[in-house]
């Protein structure tokens, strides 16, 4: 299979939307009736790439694909009839109504989630279609809405071709910008927040606002496919908006390939050519294309695209290396902050769910530029309390200062902003994306605006973004992974794993790191390599870090001082060596037979 991924970034983006033109183009060579079908096709191609943003990317089931398509067709129409705009000045506005319909729809949708939100996205298209049924002498009714005649620059493109051409460049834009924002930083933030929400919020990522996004994107070009496709079919009823044809529209993306843009084009290519060639089938043609759904499925749950893939592997990318004399240099302003003698100071925190306290009158002081061990047997309260300092929940009572600045009750995706970065217990890459694509999120600036804009900067290849992807190989570089940085971070080994999530952490050059058992389920080679490479960042570059960490070999090796935490309190704090052999500790961390072990 040919690996598109040789080709210049550029070109491999704006593939899909030249192949849409080349399609058109390519249209005069067939007859009157297929250069129609192929106009449809198109359309459904068109839908099929926008239903890839949200059915692939966002992880939504989308059951409104028809009735976003209804709004902007009737709207187009509507505004043909009733207000004499030209055909052309009603796209712009069919693609706003789209947009307008899709913020209403995903704003009070975002409360909920699965199979929940699914639902919401039904009752909108149920209920878009009763107003068009119910809108009398303006949509028509149930008796439907004829289509008047259409020109543009004063010509009529009453022909076949003529208008397969028109449907064809008004596509490739549309088709253009979602190869951009899905190829890109916008499109690996809705894989982000897919393969880990917590992951994401840690890096400064709104999940609902993406989604919304999201949505308004993908009801926008939904709407803008209406109003190419009602000239085509000249009366607009209810019935063709309907929830079936929501269904068949949802299947573009999950039989042609979830994963990319084209999956969205080769499933809406597909299952519209495909009845056709079934009519023979009377019937039953609908039978065998729901057949053709579920054995693609079942051999391949990555669609067609993923069929081919398995059948013709591309070949692997050659592995980029980089001599540490060309790293540049990636000291960002958390550096050159103010110095502040603690970088956590927690006092009097408490935190209680129902009757079990889990963190009870705890007080923590963090030195700036130490590594601090937080340790205690499970259920001693120390991922309440970590999780409390990253801001994944609020305290019931009490203050958290992260260097001089208070921050309790400000959400996690501000911690960040504050030079704090964090790793998961239970590893939170973004297991989609590559290693570099992993790193790259931890630099931050991940929102709606920066994101756009960061994707136009990456789909030119700017120099600002050449910039961005030298600094995240830098961090690569500094954990050993600068060989792996092509890899999706879903084949790495764990504890490889563990060590993405390091430079995912450190690429911005935080000034704290707060690090949730870094070595758990590693080897001990690994873990000797994580422990020499924390004790590097620490020494070369003063990052402060609090470390949760039930290996106490580990924790000797690499933390300046430690805190014990037992049934939600802090019993003991100092030096490693010193805090361990205390009795108490060895009592409530050890256990009396295994102290002696210590």
């Amino acid at each position: 299979m040919f690996d598109f991924s040789r080709l210049p970034n550029k070109l491999r983006i704006l593939l899909p939307a030249i192949f849409i033109v080349v399609l058109g183009a390519a249209g005069g060579l067939f007859s009157n009736f297929a250069q129609y079908l192929l106009t449809q096709i198109v359309i459904s191609c068109l839908v099929g790439a926008a239903l890839v943003m949200i059915v692939g990317y966002a992880r939504v089931i989308m059951l409104a694909a028809s009735a976003m398509m209804a709004v902007g067709a009737y709207g187009s129409t509507i505004l043909l009839l009733n207000a004499g705009l030209p055909y052309l000045a009603t796209l712009p506005i069919a693609l706003g109504a789209g947009l307008l319909a899709g913020l209403l729809l995903a704003i009070p949708a975002m409360r909920f989630r699965g199979h929940h939100l699914a639902m919401v996205t039904m009752v909108f298209q149920f209920l878009v279609i009763i107003l068009i049924r119910e809108g009398g002498d303006v949509t028509g009714g149930a008796l439907g809405l004829r289509v008047p005649p259409i020109k543009f620059l004063g010509i009529s493109p009453a022909a076949d071709h003529a208008w397969l051409l028109f449907v064809c460049l008004a596509a490739a834009p549309a088709v253009a910008l979602l190869g951009v924002l899905l190829a890109t930083r916008f499109g690996k933030i809705l894989r982000a927040i897919g393969d880990s929400e917590v992951g994401a919020d840690a890096y400064g990522i709104n999940i609902a606002h993406f989604r919304i996004a999201a949505f308004a994107i993908c009801s926008s070009i939904l709407a803008y496919a209406g109003a190419l496709l009602a000239p085509g079919v000249q009366i607009l009823d209810p019935e063709s908006f309907g929830i079936s044809h929501s269904i068949i529209a949802l299947g573009y993306p999950i039989v042609g390939g979830v994963n990319s843009i084209w999956g969205g084009i080769i499933g809406g290519a597909v299952l519209r050519a495909l009845p056709e060639s079934l009519r023979s089938f009377g019937q039953y043609q609908e039978l065998w294309v729901a057949a053709l759904a579920i054995i693609v499925m079942v051999i391949n749950p990555s669609g067609i695209l993923g069929i081919a893939e398995r059948l013709f592997p591309a070949r692997t990318r050659a592995k980029l290396e980089i001599a540490r004399s060309d790293v540049p240099d990636v000291s960002t302003s958390h550096q050159r902050a103010t110095f502040h003698k603690y970088a956590i100071n927690v006092e009097r925190a408490r935190k209680a769910y129902d009757g079990l306290v889990a963190v009870n009158d705890v007080t923590l002081n963090v030195q700036s530029s130490h590594i601090h061990g937080l340790i205690g047997p499970n259920g001693a309260g120390k991922t309440t309390l970590f999780n409390a300092i990253s801001g994944f929940i609020p305290l019931d009572f009490g203050i958290i200062s992260l260097f001089g600045e208070r921050v309790d009750g400000n959400s996690s995706r501000s911690r960040i902003g504050h030079g704090v970065t964090r790793t998961f217990q239970n590893v939170a890459v973004f297991g989609h994306l590559s290693c570099l694509d992993n790193v790259i999120m931890g630099v931050g600036c991940n929102g709606i605006g920066h994101s756009v804009a960061a994707s136009m900067h990456e789909a030119c290849g700017s120099r600002q973004y050449r910039a961005l992807r030298d600094r995240a190989i830098a961090a690569l570089s500094e954990v050993g992974l600068q060989s792996l940085m092509d890899v999706p971070a879903n084949r790495l080994s764990l504890g490889n794993q563990r060590r993405l999530e390091i430079a995912r952490a450190i690429v911005s050059r935080p000034r704290l790191i707060l690090l949730d058992e870094p070595v758990s389920g590693v080897s001990p080679e690994e873990q000797a390599q994580i422990a020499a490479l924390l004790l590097g960042l620490n020494r070369d570059h003063g990052i402060t870090m609090l470390v949760i960490e039930h290996d106490i070999s580990f924790v000797r090796a690499v933390c300046h001082g430690i805190s014990v935490m037992a049934a939600g309190r802090i019993i003991a704090e100092g030096k490693p060596e010193s805090v361990i052999r205390l009795p108490e500790v060895r009592r409530q961390y050890f256990g009396e037979f295994d102290a002696s072990a210590a």
